[in-house]
């Protein structure tokens, strides 16, 4: 037997509240005319044995329930006017009555019974200033740079006009909008969703939003000190010169920055090793990459095609 949806539920126990209230209004019913019944045999004994002579005159007061099954009648002062009319004084059980058919009315029509609470949020913003003091990594983990470069970028953004509004409601300190446009930034897919940022920051999804879309505006103003080649004959110069012979060949010690992934597409198959040029996207294809080479007067870009064959 297929389970009962809570609307339905709820309709049987309207139908149970209906039912019960007209056994009720039928009980009272059957009360009141016993009751009435009684007055009217207790009135025919007393004429009865009254003398003949003598005048009894009876007189039989409503009960102090109103009749179920009809009006109530209003009350007259001493002039003989009417102070309250039947339409004034519904019957107790009519307004019962109505009660139920306006809930059942109530229930057909409703899409949503009961509209679940708003999940608690726990906000874990928090967290970055203890990892940026003991768990530095952590926080690379969750805004992709050292705690160093976070408070670099925020020094360079944080007069930006597009932090200020003229509005009662403040925007949210820099530092939090800048976390946020970080963790999107720096993660992608499922995990970045605008519901994920938003319960991580404690914020709402518009916020997400907002706070994303002033730091990317902030940022591009400040593109020139953001990116940018190192100077000749400067330590950060030498720094990624020495980093790039560690990590690739002594042939390429004078590099400092590589930019791979670009592909250019093939007319047709080649001849030597054709296979090897099949690429991820179905396509017969070569691999670009822009390597600059410091030098001591300027950066000098050479262009390397390569393929995915590699001998």
């Amino acid at each position: 037997m297929p389970r009962k949806s809570a609307r339905e539920q709820l309709l049987d126990i309207v139908d149970q509240a209906e039912l019960s209230l007209a056994k009720l209004q039928y009980q009272d019913i059957l009360d009141d005319w016993s009751d009435f019944d009684s007055n009217s045999d207790s009135g025919d004994s007393l004429s009865a044995t009254s003398d003949s002579n003598s005048t009894i005159n009876l007189s039989f007061s409503s009960p102090s329930t109103p009749f179920p099954l009809s009006p109530m009648t209003g009350t007259s002062d001493s002039s003989g006017d009417s102070s309250i009319s039947s339409d004034d004084i519904p019957l107790p059980y009519d307004c019962l009555l109505h009660t139920i058919l306006a809930l059942r009315n109530e229930v057909k029509r409703a899409h949503v019974l009961h509209k679940p609470d708003e999940p608690p949020r726990a906000p874990q913003l928090h967290m970055l200033v203890h990892h940026e003091e003991h768990r530095p990594h952590l926080f690379r983990q969750k805004l992709r740079v050292n705690p160093e470069i976070f408070d670099d970028i925020l020094d360079h953004i944080s007069g930006h006009p597009i932090f200020q509004n003229q509005s009662n409601n403040p925007q949210l300190p820099v530092s939090i909008q800048l976390a946020i446009f970080l963790n999107r930034a720096g993660h992608y897919g499922n995990a970045i969703t605008l519901e994920d940022v938003a319960q991580w920051a404690g914020v709402s999804v518009g916020s997400v939003v907002n706070c994303t879309n002033h730091v990317m505006i902030a940022v591009l103003d400040s593109h020139d000190q953001f990116v940018c080649f190192p100077a000749d004959n400067s330590e950060d110069a030498d720094l990624a010169c020495k980093f790039a012979e560690s990590h690739t060949c002594p042939e390429w010690k004078g590099g400092f920055l590589a930019i791979d992934g670009s592909t250019m597409d093939l007319f047709t198959k080649p001849g030597y090793y054709g296979e090897t040029f099949f690429d991820r996207k179905s396509k017969y294809s070569l691999g670009c990459q822009v390597f600059f080479i410091y030098s001591s007067s300027c950066a000098k870009i050479d262009l390397i095609p390569g393929s995915h064959f590699t001998p």
